[in-house]
């Protein structure tokens, strides 16, 4: 009986599939297509530029920021739920320390839910690295923004910019018959 218990077990944990995230650029998000899908806010002075690959922020006064797609694009487009946290990276050079980042933000029927407020990182002006910020899009949200700081003073870029989205993992055919061999 007992054999019978763990055969019925291991063909439960052998079968069941699990979730991995799996990084999705958003659309354009490595700038392949120039500026395509991105606005920009700015104070007087700051340009904005296809850096030949990737968003260029030359900054002045206080600097701006991209907005990946003003029209705040559906949850569903990128397989996101509401009410569920995700893992939002890009890729980032900034010449200064603080106010350059990243802000996300929720949205629903055209309105803004809430937002992460700005999250700013280090950059050390010469290397690309890295950056992840978790963020839980709010209950009720139907779609949502992601905006990209630069700083006033200083040249900012960004690229490969997306969401680790979870995906199923389907169970091998090994497993598969493992399990049948068990049962």
């Amino acid at each position: 009986m007992k054999i019978k218990n763990l055969a019925t077990a291991t063909l439960a944990l052998t079968m069941s599939a699990s979730s991995l995230a799996a990084f999705q650029l958003v659309e354009n998000g490595d700038f392949s297509n120039g500026l395509d899908g991105y606005g920009v806010y700015n104070d007087a002075g700051t340009t904005f530029s296809d850096g030949g690959g990737y968003g260029l922020i030359d900054g002045a006064g206080w600097g701006g920021g991209f907005v990946y797609k003003d029209d705040a694009p559906s949850l569903a487009s990128m397989g996101l739920t509401a009410g569920e946290t995700y893992t939002f990276q890009f890729d980032m050079i900034s010449g200064a320390a603080g106010t350059t980042g990243i802000k996300i933000e929720s949205w629903a029927n055209g309105g803004a839910l809430g937002d992460s407020g700005e999250i700013n990182f280090n950059g050390n002006g010469t290397d690309w690295a890295t950056y992840t910020q978790d963020y839980t899009i709010a209950a009720g949200a139907d779609s949502f923004k992601i905006v990209l700081l630069g700083n006033g003073a200083v040249q900012t870029s960004f690229d490969n910019v997306g969401i680790n989205v979870p995906s199923a993992v389907p169970v091998p055919a090994a497993a598969w018959l493992f399990g049948s061999a068990l049962a």
